[in-house]
């Protein structure tokens, strides 16, 4: 091969003419003074001319007089070589890797990092599936049924039975196991790269496990031409949502809609595995009631008839009262005594009536009450921001965002938030309370108090505003002041007065006596309060808490259900 190209000297310029490239195996290249010649690769052309003598000698002195762990092994340069060969587009999801493979990808780890050291494991998903991942099953409880740490069961025969610790999902085949070598190990370290982060892998190897049957990843040091390589990092999702990861954000619309497919898949095995206990229970009474003899046989089947008829004739009338009350356009006003009183489901247990008090009832109410009170105690505090979910980001897309958390923990206080977590948030919601008492003018009768929630979507049509940061917006502030006072009067200026009079140490104002003013005394706190009466609607509904105590756990293992109340449809028509 010929060629010609300018080349310097000590200032000089010299024409290259002719010269040959010649490979060497280095896994062959012997150390001086024996020359390289064993280690030559076979010609490609018979017109190249084969080195002489002083070249291979040459060759065996420089490279056993360079630093050889600068040098890649063969099986290194292998590897190199199939990585430049898919150097265009390497992205796959998990659903298209195979063995062999090596890809980057966009995941969220799904468990917390398992560090031996000198390497850290993780569990990933992209919410993609592939036949030849682990499959981890669901149970009725929602709680896994594979192994705890060890899905391929390594350790089977070194340790004994234990009780499996629940996987966090995502079930079936959706995740892998990626084992993550220096210097990966360190970023995941120093990152703090835990469950729900979402990363970026790149030069992700993937293989078939130990088990033989399942894929997993490795993430070794990738040697680069100028230094160490990083291999992982995190996934930015808090960043504006046109600058997020599109794969990132591909990956978080998957994950939705596992998440809704895995709470129908729940519902339905829950409700099989009741199905499967009645028929379990028919089959051993039926092997009981065939050891009776004919007269006890007729004795059951008269009492267990009497009692049908009993609970047919009592649902009937239940059903009827149900019917009239949903078929009443203008709902009857309640007391709030009313509303607050427990429940008493009647039913039939082994041809007994009894009545079951229900921990709470769905039902909607109306009510002519006074708003006696108010939590938060500063109303510049009736706005929060908003609690982010991973999912706010795809609310560009026309869906509706879910939340991290179940339903029934939303109407719960608001957590306390860090000066970092105020000054990021973009978004702000009502929620606050309101105790109300009723209306009633006759002086005889007590009065009941109910406190109700003030959600979002309630305090939007009750004052007609939006949510900000009322803290910084004043004006925001003052016009939900004059809003408020067309409802509740001089109550904010009355509560305000209580509170100072409590910090210079005086008694408070009796709250029985607060309506009744005093002659001669115009004290603040015992000003007479100018709170107006006004119909409204209320909600009672329940949601689940944690209960330490397993007699009073009526909602599942560690919870219970909590009667709450809320106000809605209700608007301040003036002010």
């Amino acid at each position: 091969m010929k060629t010609q190209f300018p080349s310097t000297f000590f200032g000089r310029k010299k024409s290259v003419r002719k010269f040959n490239n010649t490979v060497y195996e280095a896994s062959k290249i012997p150390k001086p003074p024996d020359d390289a010649a064993c280690a030559l690769y076979p010609r490609t052309s018979p017109r190249d001319t084969p080195p002489d003598s002083k070249e291979n000698s040459f060759v065996s002195q420089m490279y056993h007089s360079m630093n050889l762990d600068r040098v890649p092994a063969q099986e290194e340069f292998e590897n190199m070589a199939v990585i430049s060969a898919n150097v265009k587009e390497k992205f796959s999801l998990l659903k298209d890797v195979k063995d062999g493979q090596f890809c980057d990808i966009v995941a969220q780890i799904v468990r917390p990092p398992f560090d031996t050291g000198d390497r850290i494991t993780l569990w990933v998903s992209d919410f993609t599936e592939n036949p030849l991942f682990y499959n981890f099953s669901i149970g009725a409880d929602g709680a896994s049924l594979g192994r705890d740490g060890d899905p391929y069961g390594y350790t089977d025969k070194f340790t004994t039975a234990t009780k499996t610790t629940d996987w966090p999902g995502p079930y079936g085949k959706r995740s892998i196991q990626i084992t993550c070598w220096e210097p990966h190990a360190t970023v995941i370290r120093d990152g703090n790269l835990g469950p729900l982060t979402w990363i970026d892998a790149r030069n992700l190897q993937i293989k078939t496990g130990r088990n033989g049957s399942n894929l997993e990843g490795f993430l070794r040091e990738d040697r680069a031409a100028f230094g160490t390589k990083f291999g992982i990092q995190r996934v930015d999702l808090a960043a504006d949502s046109e600058y997020v990861n599109p794969r990132a954000k591909a990956a978080l619309q998957r994950k939705r809609e596992y998440e809704r497919l895995r709470k129908e898949q729940l519902k339905d095995i829950r409700e099989a595995s009741k199905a499967g206990e009645k028929r379990k229970k028919g089959m051993e009474t039926n092997k009981e009631s065939k050891k009776e003899n004919a007269k006890a046989r007729r004795k059951a089947k008269r009492k267990k008839e009497a009692g049908r008829q009993y609970q047919d004739d009592d649902q009937a009338e239940e059903d009827t009262v149900q019917v009239t009350d949903l078929n009443t356009r203008d709902k009857a006003v309640s007391r709030l005594s009313e509303i607050t009183s427990i429940v008493q489901h009647e039913t039939t247990i082994e041809g007994e009536a009894v009545k079951v008090p229900l921990p709470f009832v769905n039902l909607n109410y109306r009510a002519n009450v006074r708003v006696v009170d108010f939590s938060p105690s500063n109303i510049a505090d009736f706005a929060h921001p908003k609690r982010e979910s991973e999912y706010d980001i795809l609310s560009d897309d026309g869906e509706e965002s879910m939340p991290n958390s179940d339903s029934e923990d939303d109407d719960e206080q608001p957590s306390q938030m860090t000066m970092d977590d105020f000054a990021q948030a973009r978004n702000w919601e009502w929620h606050f309370f309101l105790e109300l008492e009723d209306a009633i003018s006759d002086p005889k009768r007590k009065k009941e108090r109910l406190w109700v929630l003030v959600d979002n979507q309630a305090a939007q049509c009750l004052t007609g505003l939006d949510a900000s940061n009322l803290k910084q917006d004043r004006e925001a502030l003052s016009i939900l002041r004059d809003k408020m006072f067309t409802l509740w009067g001089n109550l904010e200026e009355k509560k305000t007065a209580a509170q100072e009079a409590v910090r210079k140490g005086k008694p408070p104002a009796d709250s029985d006596d607060e309506n009744e003013p005093e002659a001669g005394n115009n004290a603040p706190n015992n000003m007479q309060l100018t709170n107006r009466s006004f119909p409204c609607c209320i909600q009672q509904y329940g949601i689940k808490v944690s209960e330490s105590d397993s007699t009073k756990a009526s909602a599942g293992d560690g919870k219970r259900w909590q009667r709450m109340f809320r106000l809605f449809g209700t608007m301040i028509a003036g002010g």
